[in-house]
């Protein structure tokens, strides 16, 4: 038997509880994120449009622009939650007094590791990289986690110069994702090992057998399946 809605007495008041503004946006902002991660791998980002995302999603096309003014924005949210989720499971598996420049150029094998195993993660890592507002949140991102390393191990660098030189070395990484997204011919553990040696020198940080740590990066990620691209938003 369905149940009437409880009323006060006399006045009709509905007391059944209603989903607020903020849950309804949230929820909205979910769908979005899941549509656009579907279309993003099956069409590639660069072919899918605001409407196809809006269609998709169920949600008007003017509500899609309300939580997210362009799909640059959706972007960044990708990455964002991407990156955060994959440091995340690094610090679960790994001890914090793991070596310094394993535990510093983390992010950088992310990238590249991820711009080898999907050819969409490419697509959008370049796409990333191509869009200042996300390079500048990457940055703070990488920014934050590098500065909290060097802490563990009782050193301690300003955080503004910090993102200066990830800001100079991101130029350097997206030019060697673009070539991977572009030729499908990127080799990871060379285009890691030439951004560790300008790491090494931004952070002025001993550049002595990289190959080994190359290696043990690589040992890292496979392992435990940290990835860029793998939408599971």
């Amino acid at each position: 038997m369905n149940q009437e809605p409880r009323t006060t007495k006399g006045i009709g008041i509905n007391l059944i509880p209603r989903k607020g503004n903020e849950q309804r946006r949230q929820e909205m902002r979910d769908r979005i994120l899941k549509a656009s991660a579907f279309l993003f791998n099956e069409r590639g980002y660069s072919r899918t449009t605001m409407r196809q995302i809006s269609q998709k999603a169920g949600v008007l096309t003017g509500s899609l622009y309300n939580v997210f003014p362009g799909k640059e924005d959706i972007l960044k949210t990708m990455i964002d939650m991407s990156y955060d989720g994959a440091l995340k499971q690094y610090e679960r598996h790994f001890d914090t007094k793991d070596d310094l420049l394993v535990a510093l150029a983390f992010p950088l094998a992310l990238e590249f590791y991820s711009a080898n195993k999907n050819k969409r993660a490419a697509e959008i890592l370049h796409e990333a990289h191509s869009t200042w507002t996300v390079v500048n949140s990457m940055a703070d991102r990488t920014m934050e986690w590098v500065a909290g390393r060097m802490e563990d191990y009782g050193l301690r660098q300003d955080r503004s110069e910090i993102k200066d030189r990830f800001l100079a070395l991101l130029g350097a990484v997206g030019n060697l994702i673009s070539k991977t997204h572009f030729t499908g011919e990127g080799d990871y553990r060379k285009d890691l090992k030439k951004s560790l040696e300008v790491f090494c020198a931004l952070f002025k940080l001993p550049a002595y057998d990289l190959d080994s740590t190359v290696e043990r990066m690589d040992g890292m990620l496979s392992e435990n399946s940290i990835a860029i691209g793998d939408y599971h938003i």
